[in-house]
């Protein structure tokens, strides 16, 4: 036990210069993505993105994303505004959020320049409705104070299962297509940082 208070205070400073500070650690919007491709008359398939996202990390390890649906970007600016409109609904249903826990312990201890891939429960909330979803995930430690998460392999989205079904066939009614397949391939590359 430490009672000379020099001691005492010399190891508070070495413990908190060796353990990183993560509720101050926050997304880098400017070197994140986040895409998904959809694919409609059976053989096109367009990627989409979108462009306002922001998040944290949380001292207890808890990731978040938040995505603001009106910063879609499909290449052609009247399907933004029916993507934003008919399918997202953003007046009612601005934004969608991703909540991962991560593995803090683990993270500290990877080294610089090293990943781990393991699987991650998450919980996506989007058009009003939350659902518990599972995924594999790789964490790379890029420097001693930057991370990024990325997919270990394609997500595949329903959105039939966030209650878009209605959305979908109003978008391809209006386009005048076949068929829009309800799932979505998403991909993406989260850094945070920290900020400090």
């Amino acid at each position: 036990m430490l009672k000379n208070p020099i001691s005492l205070f010399l190891f508070v400073i070495l413990s908190s210069l060796s353990m990183p500070s993560w509720a101050d650690w926050q997304l880098d919007n400017t070197e994140s993505s986040l895409h998904y491709v959809t694919s409609k008359a059976s053989a096109v398939s367009e990627v989409n993105s979108f462009s306002g996202l922001s998040g944290q990390i949380s001292e207890q390890g808890r990731a978040t994303l938040q995505i603001g649906l009106g910063s879609v970007d499909t290449a052609i600016e009247i399907r933004n505004q029916r993507v934003r409109d008919m399918l997202f609904e953003v007046g009612q249903y601005p934004s969608a959020s991703i909540v991962i826990d991560v593995n803090m312990t683990e993270l500290a201890a990877l080294p610089v320049g090293s990943s781990l891939t393991a699987p991650y429960n998450y919980n996506l909330s989007l058009h009003g409705i939350s659902r518990d979803l599972s995924a594999n995930l790789r964490l790379t430690k890029i420097t001693a104070n930057r991370i990024e998460i990325q997919p270990a392999q394609p997500l595949i989205i329903s959105a039939d299962t966030f209650g878009m079904t209605e959305g979908v066939e109003a978008l391809r009614e209006i386009a005048g297509l076949p068929s829009i397949n309800h799932n979505v391939v998403v991909d993406f590359s989260l850094v945070y940082d920290d900020r400090m």
